[in-house]
């Protein structure tokens, strides 16, 4: 299902869909963030040139550099939540072209689902590293979650694994994990999707109660989901992937 054409980024319009979502999601899912940051810096370490690939508000970028010292530079289209990295104290680009620069590693998270090119993006990213550099591509799961949350975000698509996996491979990539995150989510989101809009505090419903929902996941909901994939789910599903990839040349 593609997205309405009014919610989809491109050159010539660049205003992000979600950007309610984006603060939201910055002040009410601590855990699910610092996760994803605990998560990719383990895999990298302490890479000394970090570019994060759709930045939003910042707000990866701004826990990667409390948690690692490493500040990262960040790409963003979107002229206004770039005016908010700049003010947050991230250099920060506009554009795939105006990036001159080699980096040890590039992470990107739920960006990839908001481009319908995404192969020729990731052959570009990987362009920008050095040989040898890391690349974490952070991704929602399975078309069967897609949902009016999804379209009213502009996301082209949701990953299954062997998907992903195959386009980053097309893009040269060598694959060093790839599996799925946030178990619990899985079944969180379904049943947000078959509630539909204005059920749950989105697209068109009542945003207290979406944050509410957001805090009580991420406070009791989240602990357990991350327990039960380090257990043995995130090798069979989740609402996420995470794939951590490598320039070999």
């Amino acid at each position: 299902m593609p997205p309405h054409s009014a919610n989809v980024q491109t050159d010539a319009r660049t205003n992000y869909a979600g950007v309610r979502e984006l603060w939201s999601n910055e002040k009410f899912l601590t855990n699910y963030n610092l996760d994803i940051v605990s998560k990719v810096s383990g895999h990298f370490g302490r890479l000394p040139d970090v570019l994060e690939f759709g930045a939003g508000i910042g707000t990866l970028s701004r826990l990667w550099f409390a948690r690692t010292g490493v500040q990262p530079d960040c790409l963003e289209i979107d002229d206004g939540l770039r005016t908010i990295i700049a003010e947050r104290g991230f250099r920060c680009y506009g554009s795939l072209d105006e990036v001159h620069t080699a980096y040890d590693g590039i992470f990107t998270s739920n960006v990839l689902e908001h481009i319908e090119d995404d192969v020729a993006v990731l052959k570009k990213l990987y362009r920008l590293l050095k040989p040898g550099g890391m690349l974490a591509v952070y991704v929602p799961a399975f078309m069967l979650l897609y949902s009016h949350i999804d379209e009213a975000v502009g996301h082209y698509r949701r990953y299954r694994r062997r998907e992903l996996l195959h386009k980053l491979e097309q893009a040269q990539f060598a694959i060093e994990q790839c599996y799925y995150v946030d178990c619990v989510g899985f079944f969180a989101w379904l049943g947000m999707k078959m509630l539909g809009p204005g059920k749950n505090g989105s697209s068109g419903g009542d945003g207290d109660s979406l944050d509410r929902n957001l805090h009580l996941y991420d406070k009791y909901g989240y602990p357990v989901s991350a327990l039960l994939d380090a257990l043995a789910f995130r090798h069979l599903f989740g609402k996420n992937l995470l794939a951590i990839a490598r320039r070999t040349q």
